[in-house]
């Protein structure tokens, strides 16, 4: 706390998970901010490692000024702290990086007079129902699994495959295909004493998301990321690779998906800060909206865009959130992240052969994603990162969601068949030992 009738110093309110906070920390503490941190309990051995680390010198995580661990849903604690830290802080900017504050951070933006989502984009980004409700003119057909049988399956006839969806969750956890009535039906039984789901028709075609940095309510910055699923090889919706930019699209349908993303965040009245959308190009051209968050994109595509834009988007992000000019540069170099698959068992350890001067990074160890260097526009491919997402002798189990997940890379190169001849140099580098 200040002495009395000193001036309050400048500080940035961050929601976000610990390890991958370090870009947004050095970006605020560029600026000349103290970092006041919100986060949630740590659960995982990642978040306890994380959080050992926090004022730890030549740590990123020195950076952070004051943290607080709060639950999500506890809005009355959260707006306390927040009034709390008003009285002893100058409070510049808001901003959530993690799917789970998103309302919170926008109800604070909107009780301290910052920039924000905005509270509609914040409400409706985190509920995959009101999606549907409000975007309904991009989005696939669809029906709440506590509707009436007789309604459920009159609105879903002749749509197989169908998606059931929980509608608050995220990373693809507890997302399932249903092929035909009798899964349906089977399903309906099991959901009949749990919380209801979104049940919709399953569409097929290319999956993209696109990425919008968005100030005062007009983007600012957008770009499209290429997806890679398991889904052809099983019943789940893993991402296993992400391209930056996309390069299995034209550029009248890269347009078409930026316009799309456009009047999503219209019909939101998205305020200011980042949106991840996530569509597909359907087989006649059609673009449909899978869903939107009013968020910053998960995995490593954060690291894609400084590998091909040669800049820090978090730190565009958080000029958006203090209400500066935003001016991140396009892309200048293809960049790929990808899972590699593994068999269940026990992770023993993790090799790269054949690519000198990378070695596996055990993000358990350090408590954080590691920042990315990126190369010059017309560097030869590279690998950058191989890194380790789970800790030495942990259970690897199938890929059914996005923390089953153990192994991945990132790299990049000046052209995109260049990065594809590269990729499979990749594969075969990365080699994982499990019993």
């Amino acid at each position: 706390m200040p002495p009395s009738g000193a001036a309050r110093p400048p500080a940035f309110i961050l929601f976000t998970d610990l390890p991958k906070a370090g870009a947004y920390l050095e970006a605020i503490a560029a600026r000349g901010l103290r970092s006041l941190v919100i986060t949630g309990l740590p659960q995982w051995p990642l978040e306890q490692v994380a959080v050992s680390y926090v004022g730890k010198p030549g740590h990123p995580f020195e950076a952070v000024e004051q943290l607080e661990f709060l639950p999500a849903e506890d809005l009355a604690g959260i707006l306390g702290q927040v009034t709390s830290w008003a009285a002893d802080y100058d409070i510049r900017g808001v901003f959530a990086s993690s799917e789970t504050f998103v309302e919170p951070a926008g109800q604070t933006a909107d009780l301290l007079g910052l920039p924000g989502v905005g509270l509609r984009a914040a409400r409706v980004c985190r509920n995959k129902h009101l999606q549907r409700l409000y975007l309904g003119e991009w989005s696939p057909v669809s029906v709440l699994s506590s509707s009436s049988r007789e309604t459920v399956l009159t609105a879903l006839a002749d749509r197989y495959p169908l998606i059931s969806k929980p509608l608050d969750l995220y990373c693809s956890i507890g997302v399932r295909v249903l092929r035909d009535r009798e899964a349906l039906e089977s399903h309906l039984e099991d959901l009949a004493s749990a919380s209801p789901v979104l049940l919709e028709q399953r569409l097929s075609g290319r999956e993209f998301s696109v990425e919008t940095i968005v100030a005062g309510g007009y983007p600012v910055f957008s770009a499209v990321t290429q997806k890679l699923t398991n889904e052809d090889e099983s019943d789940f919706f893993v991402e296993m690779g992400h391209t930056l930019p996309a390069c299995n699209l034209t550029k009248d349908e890269a347009d078409r998906l930026k316009e799309a993303q456009a009047a999503v965040l219209a019909r939101l009245n998205f305020g200011t800060g980042m949106a991840h959308g996530e569509y597909r190009v359907l087989p006649d051209g059609q673009i449909a909206l899978m869903e939107i968050a009013a968020r910053p994109p998960g995995d490593g595509i954060l690291h894609l865009y400084q590998l091909a834009t040669g800049a820090s988007i978090e730190s565009s992000v958080v000029d958006a959130a203090l209400g500066l000019p935003v001016h991140h540069p396009e892309p200048s170099r293809w960049a790929r992240q990808i899972y590699f698959d593994h068999t269940p068992g026990k992770l023993e350890d993790i090799a790269v052969d054949g690519l000198a001067g990378v070695e596996p990074f055990w993000v358990v160890d350090h408590g954080l994603w590691p920042a990315v260097e990126p190369a010059s526009p017309d560097a030869p491919p590279g690998l950058r990162k191989v890194l380790v997402l789970k800790a030495r002798g942990a259970e690897l189990g199938p890929l059914a969601d996005s923390f089953g997940r153990a192994v991945t890379a990132l790299f990049d190169s000046p052209d995109p068949g260049q990065l594809e001849r590269f990729d499979s140099t990749v594969r075969e580098a990365v080699r994982i030992t499990v019993s």
